[in-house]
């Protein structure tokens, strides 16, 4: 018999931010970033959270900010930002919002040299990457011999499904643990981890605190809420992509008919990465290869 009505995983942000965004208790959120950013607890102990709010009340997730921002005491600017749908454009957006926490840290009549040090962590519950890594850094490097160019801007992004017995044994011990717990799918995956005896003591904190969140009813509310935004977030995708894929393989046909079974192709592909269809797509629609694909 299940323990709870309803099981909300930590992927969901409105609980991701309930169990890291405690003003209370921040050794949770000071461990995770210890894992992932691979740098002494101490670096973390006058962290300030700046939106720890849970806007409860007639939530527009469109518009809503539920991403975490941490400024730590080198004033250096961390987001943390939980993301379980893809899009074409994904690194663009990391990029872009990346530029604005870093040039927004510069007040009006300020040096440059006030500028200071934005980090963003992505936390993917799908594949960005080729690279089997689970957890990937950037910075920017010059092309020959790496050399550092600066270390204000720093991307990571833990890629969550990688978790495998690769990672297992590339990765610190610690980063393992929180991908296990932030990867935890429902009550048998949160048992599983919870018989674990050889769990830093804040993760198995972490897990109780979880557990006591599954029985906060309005809390559940509002997670339910968001999961029910997403799934409709999901549901109009996979609309707009029948419809592009659709209407792409409609006018590709006609344009190709005068034209030889090759070229025919060619013109399908070019209307459908003109309605926004992935390479992916395209390839199982068409044939080409992933390499002719992206050169048209």
């Amino acid at each position: 018999m299940s323990k709870f009505k309803t099981f909300t995983t930590p992927r969901n942000d409105i609980i991701f931010k309930a169990l890291f965004a405690n003003e209370k208790d921040k050794q949770p959120l000071m461990s995770l970033l210890s894992g992932i950013l691979g740098m002494p607890m101490d670096n973390f102990e006058d962290l300030e959270i700046l939106n720890n709010e849970m806007n409860s009340e007639n939530i527009e997730f469109k518009q809503s900010r539920l991403d975490l921002r941490i400024r730590l005491k080198d004033l250096t600017e961390i987001d943390v930002e939980l993301q379980v749908l893809n899009h074409q454009a994904y690194k663009e957006r990391v990029l872009y919002y990346w530029s604005k926490m870093y040039s927004g840290s510069l007040q009006q009549g300020n040096a440059y040299r006030k500028l200071k040090k934005c980090i963003v962590i992505n936390i993917v519950y799908f594949e960005l990457f080729t690279s089997p890594r689970m957890h990937t850094k950037f910075q920017i490097l010059e092309t020959e011999e790496h050399k550092k160019f600066t270390d204000h801007l720093e991307i990571h992004v833990l890629e969550l499904i990688k978790l495998n017995a690769y990672n297992r044994s590339i990765e610190n011990e610690l980063l393992i643990d929180w991908a296990e717990f932030l990867r935890l799918r429902n009550e048998d995956d949160l048992m599983k981890l919870s018989e674990r005896t050889d769990l830093p003591l804040v993760i198995q904190k972490a897990i109780r605190e979880l557990e006591e969140l599954q029985n906060d009813p309005n809390l559940q509310h509002e997670a339910l809420n968001k999961e029910i935004f997403v799934l409709d977030m999901v549901q109009r995708f996979d609309d707009a992509m029948e419809r592009g894929l659709a209407e792409g393989l409609e006018k590709g046909l006609k344009q190709g008919k005068e034209h030889g079974k090759d070229e025919a192709k060619i013109e399908i592909a070019k209307n459908l990465k003109l309605n926004g269809i992935d390479a992916s797509v395209i390839q199982s629609a068409t044939g080409l290869d992933i390499e002719v694909i992206n050169s048209l």
